[in-house]
């Protein structure tokens, strides 16, 4: 079981238990952008048929594939526990707000005092 057992028997999580928990939901929301990417060939041409509408498709494949790689990149550099690690996390809870909790866990770690010993921050 992750994390460390308390006196009375309890388990409390570390830091190190929390980016791992924040790699996993991130490295999950990396995987349904990117299966959405490799799914936009089908959706643009059931939807996009006339030529005027090539460019909204051009839009909607860069944006999948941007929040495809901010998700990835989020996850990997959390992973190796790299400083940007921590930045990219913080940019990734603002398009996560419609699933406001894990929002809300992302800035709440982001800003402990663990997330902070593990990126090396300074004061």
């Amino acid at each position: 079981m992750p994390g460390k057992e308390r006196s009375d028997g309890s388990v409390f999580m570390t830091a190190q238990d929390h980016n791992k928990t924040l790699v996993i939901l991130l490295s999950v929301i990396g995987t349904l952008w990117t299966m959405v990417l490799l799914a936009t060939p089908w959706i643009i041409a059931k939807s996009f048929r006339h030529p005027e509408q090539m460019p909204t498709a051009v839009l909607v494949v860069a944006f999948v594939f941007i929040m495809a790689m901010l998700f990835w990149s989020t996850a990997i550099a959390m992973h190796l526990r790299k400083p940007v690690g921590r930045r990219l996390a913080l940019i990734s809870a603002v398009p996560l707000l419609m699933f406001w909790p894990l929002t809300v866990y992302i800035w709440w770690f982001m800003h402990s005092e663990g997330a902070k010993q593990v990126y090396g921050v300074r004061r």
